[in-house]
C-alpha cells in the first residue's frame, strides 16, 4: 500500500504542476499585455505633449507675425511724421503709433506666457521620452522570454499529464476513478497532507486513530470532512518529481 500512496502523492505533485502551468497560461499573457500596453500608453503620452507643443509653436509664430506687422506699421507711420502738414494729422498718426505699441506690448505678454508654457511642456516631453525609453527597454528584455514561455506551456502540460497518466496506470481502476473525481471536484487537490494534525485541504483536525493509520501507511485514508485522500508527506517526493 505504501507504494500506492507514494504514487498518489506523485500524481498530486504532477497535477499541482499542471495547475501552475494553467495559471501561467493566464498570468503570462496578462504580463505581456501590460508590457505592450505600457509602451502604447507612453507613446500616446509623448505624442499628446508633442502635439500640444506644436500647437503652441503655431500660436507663437502667429503672435510673432503680428508683432512684425505692427512694427512695420509703426516704422511706416514714423517715417510719415516728417511729411505731415497739420497738427491734427500729426496727433492722429502719433495716436495710431501709440496704439500699435500698446498692441505689441500685449502681444509680447501673450508670447511670454506661451514661451513659459512651452518650457513646461518641454520638461514634460523629456519625462515622457524617458518613460518611453524605460518601457521600451523592458519590452525588449521581457517580450521574447514571455512569448517563449507562453508558447512552451501547452507542451509542458502535455508532458506532465503523460507522466501522471503513466503513474495512474499502475494503480487499481477504483483508486484512479476516486482520484480523478477528487481532482475534478476539489479544486485540483485530491491528496491532502497532515499539517500539524489537521487536514491540509480543509483544516479539520484529524482524529488520533486516523493519524495512527496514516503513520502505518497500510490503507488509504480519506478526510472525514472534505473527502480528500489523507496521508503524511514523503520526504523524497520532490526529488522524484
Amino acid at each position: 500500500m505504501i507504494e500506492k500512496l507514494r504514487t498518489l502523492a506523485k500524481m498530486q505533485g504532477l497535477d499541482d504542476r499542471i495547475g501552475r502551468y494553467r495559471m501561467l497560461q493566464t498570468e503570462l499573457p496578462e504580463q505581456l499585455k501590460d508590457i505592450i500596453d505600457s509602451v502604447d500608453q507612453a507613446t500616446a503620452n509623448l505624442l499628446a505633449v508633442e502635439t500640444e507643443r506644436a500647437t503652441l509653436t503655431k500660436l507663437q509664430r502667429a503672435l510673432e507675425t503680428d508683432i512684425k506687422q505692427h512694427t512695420d506699421h509703426i516704422n511706416k507711420y514714423s517715417s510719415q511724421l516728417a511729411e505731415i502738414k497739420t497738427n491734427k494729422e500729426y496727433k492722429a498718426l502719433n495716436s495710431e503709433i501709440a496704439y500699435l505699441k500698446t498692441k505689441i506690448s500685449d502681444v509680447e505678454s501673450q508670447l511670454l506666457e506661451l514661451m513659459d508654457q512651452d518650457a513646461e511642456l518641454k520638461g514634460k516631453a523629456e519625462q515622457c521620452k524617458a518613460e518611453l525609453e524605460k518601457v521600451e527597454l523592458r519590452k525588449r528584455e521581457k517580450e521574447g522570454d514571455l512569448r517563449a514561455q507562453i508558447n512552451s506551456l501547452d507542451a509542458k502540460i502535455e508532458e506532465t499529464r503523460n507522466k501522471r497518466n503513466n503513474l495512474a496506470r499502475t494503480l487499481p481502476e477504483a483508486i484512479i476513478k476516486q482520484y480523478g473525481k477528487l481532482i475534478k471536484n476539489k479544486n485540483n487537490q485530491a491528496v491532502a497532507y497532515n499539517k500539524s494534525g489537521a487536514c491540509g485541504g480543509c483544516g479539520i483536525v484529524i482524529r488520533p486513530q486516523i493519524r495512527i493509520e496514516m503513520e502505518q501507511r497500510k490503507k488509504i485514508n480519506f478526510c472525514e470532512n472534505c473527502g480528500r485522500i489523507l496521508m503524511n508527506g514523503f520526504d523524497d517526493l520532490e526529488e522524484v518529481l
